[in-house]
């Protein structure tokens, strides 16, 4: 694959990322970055980005010679993720002079070469019995944790591990990366209180399933506003230290300006629906109404 190849495939897929509302630079799970099986470097700049865009829980990667190498095949019907080294080489020319002496002139020749790699998760690695590597790993929070399987037991709220934090309603499930894949476990149950906070979205009327809950739309903006005060409620409930959080949620607001058009009475009304969705979390509020169990498709709240 070419480098240009390459650097066509990347901006295409942060186009297309941007086009669904993913902002892949925001994401607080950067801890356990994409790296290198083998030789455990992360990735870097360009190529953290692109690959922290794919759909894997497992930040393990390598091309398909080194798996070979190590025993591991990468499954049938597989397709790679194209990535970028940039790098320096030495060129050296030689020259005589009039006089028959040599003289050596060093230029530094920049370059850049493309790769194909894989994630760990497209390889029989499982079935091999391959030991992957430690990763930083972030206590639970058994307090955090009474909460949020409380509520989504109580609501038959299905949660799954993924590369992105994502409600979405037409499957009523909350995808949500590996905690050990956070900054700290804060930034880990801020998230998960954020997606909690969007299911209760139809379950107390605030959009139906049939609603555009898409990037730029006046419910998706509205929705933003709402799950971010009620992960930061629901954070001060549980007691969590919130400092790094509360800095991260004003950041993530401010780049929604356009879209929540934040007013004041807008603030009034996300605020009351956020202290009503913690409290309908901890059970403290009226019973789901009886039209919250649709199955209409819609878009998924992200993020």
């Amino acid at each position: 694959m070419k480098a240009a190849d390459v650097k066509a495939q990347i901006n295409e897929r942060i186009i297309q990322a941007l086009s669904e509302g993913k902002i892949p630079w925001l994401k607080p799970w950067t801890e356990n970055g994409p790296r290198n099986l083998f030789s455990g470097r992360q990735y870097t700049g360009l190529n953290r980005l692109i690959l922290g865009l794919g759909p894997y829980p497992l930040s393990f990667w390598a091309t398909y010679r080194q798996y070979l190498t190590a025993g591991l095949r990468v499954q049938k019907g597989e397709h790679g993720h194209g990535i970028i080294y940039a790098g320096r080489t030495v060129k050296t020319d030689t020259k005589i002079d009039e006089n028959g002496e040599e003289t050596e002139n060093k230029k530094q020749i920049r370059f850049l070469k493309a790769f194909v790699v894989f994630n760990i998760a497209q390889t029989d690695y499982q079935e091999k019995g391959y030991k992957l590597p430690d990763i930083k790993e972030n206590p639970h929070l058994l307090g955090c944790d009474a909460v949020i399987h409380d509520y989504t037991g109580r609501q038959s709220i299905r949660i799954t591990a993924g590369d992105r934090a994502t409600y979405t309603p037409q499957t009523d499930m909350i995808t949500c990366p590996d905690i050990s894949r956070f900054k700290t476990s804060e930034h880990y149950y801020a998230t998960m209180f954020h997606e909690c906070v969007h299911s209760t979205g139809p379950r107390l009327d605030r959009f139906k399933r049939t609603d555009p809950v898409c990037f730029g739309s006046d419910t998706y903006g509205r929705e933003e506003l709402v799950a971010e005060i009620g992960s930061a409620y629901l954070a001060a409930l549980t007691g969590i230290n919130s400092c790094a959080v509360v800095q991260n949620q004003a950041a993530y607001l401010q780049n929604w300006a356009t879209a929540i058009k934040a007013d004041a009475d807008l603030v009034m009304y996300a605020a009351g629906r956020a202290e009503k969705a913690a409290d309908f979390m901890i059970g403290t509020s009226a019973p789901v109404p009886a039209n919250a169990t649709g199955t209409d498709p819609t878009a998924e709240v992200t993020a």
